[in-house]
């Protein structure tokens, strides 16, 4: 928002209007993704990593639960990840768990799925993002408030349940991003316009601007704003409701009651991308303009003492050598001791910190250089928001130095009527072709030295790329991916052509075909069922059978033609006859296309 002035006269505007109700078009908008198992990693919390790797994990699951498995996923193309320890931290209530990315697993943005005994396959979207390395040369994007579905719901008295107007400007953003691609993209919160209006007159903001996120190709690190974890006084729902909403989709619940072994009551964090640091902090209003929650716990606004509390503790542990960067939504000015406001900018001075950089959003038109100067050190920014104004800002480090770029627009605005980058095909790009071209237009006055392109092509045979280099190609889903590595020149055009060759694309059908591991193991027949997951990248017969270890067929659990992608099978325990089988070990074989899966299942009394 503009300012705390402006928040009031909308606020009375609201009241005023009695907050008229729009007719609302047919749709069917209900919750969405919200969380069950995982708490990390999540697609707003995203994971990076390399092949070798060990994922870190929380899940919420009892204590007594055994047989954890874990998948990424990328469309059809699945890795069984090995388990790498953990235990059940009784202190924090919730399991934390290590799986390792295999070596050879594609560099992608993947889908994370959890198994266990007790819980069922869990699937937290977009959340973990497989790298071939850290590099000392990159860039990542900032950008903020993009207020999903739109800015116009609950303002000057009105509700418009069927107004996504917000998403054009959310997806045009993305839609140069995927191109420009950074290694990673910080969101300074109000993801959503207002985090109540979950259930109530069922609009489910939160779950839709979840969903969205996948829409970016590259992940994105979010932490929320006033608007997200705060609601507009005039409207029905009670104070609290947009948190409780945000614990559910976005994490964490114990947030409600903390746990003895992690007190704290924001959902504050940090994670690192080579030698840099990035922390993230929750913001919010709690002076009633937007809610009045727990004022004892959370003050009349952030930063909390709770939070700075934190920070500085957490900053001090943060090893020499690396660069330090906050991320946040505002300086709102904390609370003073007698309950009222504090005054903006009061609580987050990089100096004093000792950080390297921050970098908020919340007023929408912040002019550039606001507060310090782009090459100021430590340097103090706010950007432009993506509704209205489609701003994004790009950082570049090098060997640990962070440099700020101006803030960038992309196109189809009336401040910015022609597209800023655009990428035009010679033909669909949909798999069908073994030629394709594609020329992008850069009207950004800026360089972009990683730029990336992905070519859908027909399976069957390598891929090469003029006018940019070929980083990758795997089959899934029934086409090959090729992944092209281009750069874009400041105000320039480059054109990329994808040419089939006599090479493999990506390596045999063996390598895409995945089996993951059964569970529960050991599994009790009569006690639920042994999933088994598996994936193939193209349709194929499938055999998919359970033999014991003198390799006699003991149950054929699949046996014909099957489509391309994942697939869930379950057995009871039971072999051909219908009989219970006999405690032991056993195998689960998988065939298809030439290529052949084995994994081994204990079969326990």
């Amino acid at each position: 928002m503009t300012s705390h002035t402006a928040l009031g006269l909308r606020r009375i505007a609201c009241v005023l209007a009695a907050c008229v109700l729009m007719p609302a078009a047919a749709h069917a908008w209900t919750w969405g993704d919200t969380l069950t198992t995982i708490w990390k990693p999540l697609p707003n919390l995203p994971q990076l990593a390399r092949p070798g790797d060990t994922l870190s994990v929380w899940a919420s699951a009892p204590a007594g639960a055994n047989g954890w498995s874990a998948l990424l996923q990328y469309g059809s193309y699945t890795v069984a990840m090995p388990p790498a320890g953990g235990a059940y931290v009784a202190s924090r209530a919730r399991w934390e768990l290590g799986f390792v990315v295999p070596a050879g697993t594609r560099w992608q943005v993947y889908d994370f799925v959890l198994m266990s005994s007790a819980t069922a396959p869990d699937t937290s979207r977009h959340a973990v993002k497989v790298l071939p390395a850290y590099r000392d040369t990159f860039y990542f994007a900032q950008i903020s408030d993009t207020h999903l579905p739109t800015h116009a719901l609950s303002m000057n008295g009105m509700i418009n349940t069927a107004d996504t107007s917000g998403f054009a400007d959310f997806d045009a953003v993305a839609a140069d991003l995927n191109v420009i691609h950074p290694e990673f993209i910080l969101h300074t919160g109000d993801l959503v316009n207002e985090g109540e209006l979950e259930q109530y007159l069922a609009m489910y903001e939160m779950s839709r601007a979840k969903a969205a996120l996948s829409r970016l190709a590259d992940p994105v690190f979010v932490v929320s704003g006033n608007h997200d974890l705060g609601g507009w006084q005039a409207t029905a729902p009670p104070d609290g409701t947009s948190r409780y909403n945000w614990w559910r989709l976005f994490g964490w619940p114990y947030l409600d009651s903390p746990p003895a072994g992690d007190p704290v009551h924001s959902q504050d964090y940090a994670f690192d991308y080579g030698l840099l640091h990035c922390v993230g902090l929750e913001n919010y209003i709690n002076n009633g303009s937007y809610d009045h929650f727990r004022t004892a716990q959370y003050g009349a606004q952030s930063l909390s003492a709770e939070q700075m509390s934190w920070l500085t503790t957490h900053l001090a542990t943060v090893p020499a050598g690396h660069t330090k960067l906050l991320f946040y939504h505002y300086d709102f000015g904390g609370t003073l001791s007698n309950g009222l406001p504090g005054a903006m900018y009061t609580q987050i001075n990089p100096v004093a910190l000792g950080v390297n950089g921050a970098i908020w959003g919340h007023f929408h038109s912040v002019p550039e250089d606001t507060l310090t100067h782009r090459s100021a050190k430590p340097f103090n920014l706010g950007l432009q928001s993506v509704i209205d104004y489609r701003a994004f800002r790009i950082f570049r480090v090098v060997n640990g130095v962070i440099s700020p770029g101006p803030m960038h627009h992309s196109g189809g605005i009336a401040s910015t009527p022609l597209d800023s980058l655009t990428v035009s095909f010679t033909g669909a790009n949909d798999g069908s072709a073994t030629v394709l071209g594609a020329t992008v237009t850069n009207r950004f006055g800026e360089t972009w030295d990683h730029g990336r392109l992905v070519f859908k092509m027909q399976p069957g045979g390598g891929y090469a790329a003029t006018g940019g280099s070929v980083v990758q190609q795997f089959v899934h889903d029934g086409i090959t991916e090729v992944e092209v590595a281009c750069v874009l020149p400041a105000g320039g055009v480059t054109i990329v052509t994808v040419t089939r060759t006599a090479g493999v694309d990506g390596g045999p059908v063996a390598d895409d075909l995945q089996l993951a591991p059964p569970t529960p193991n050991p599994f009790v027949p009569g006690l639920g069922t042994l999933v088994l997951r598996f994936s193939q990248p193209r349709r194929q017969r499938v055999s998919l059978v359970v033999l014991d270890l003198a390799g006699r067929r003991v149950a054929t659990l699949k046996q014909g033609d099957e489509p391309a992608g994942p697939m869930v099978v379950q057995w009871n325990g039971q072999d051909r006859a219908g009989r219970r089988v006999r405690a032991g070990s056993y195998v689960i074989a998988l065939e298809a296309g030439g290529a052949r899966r084995v994994a081994k299942v204990i079969i326990a009394n």
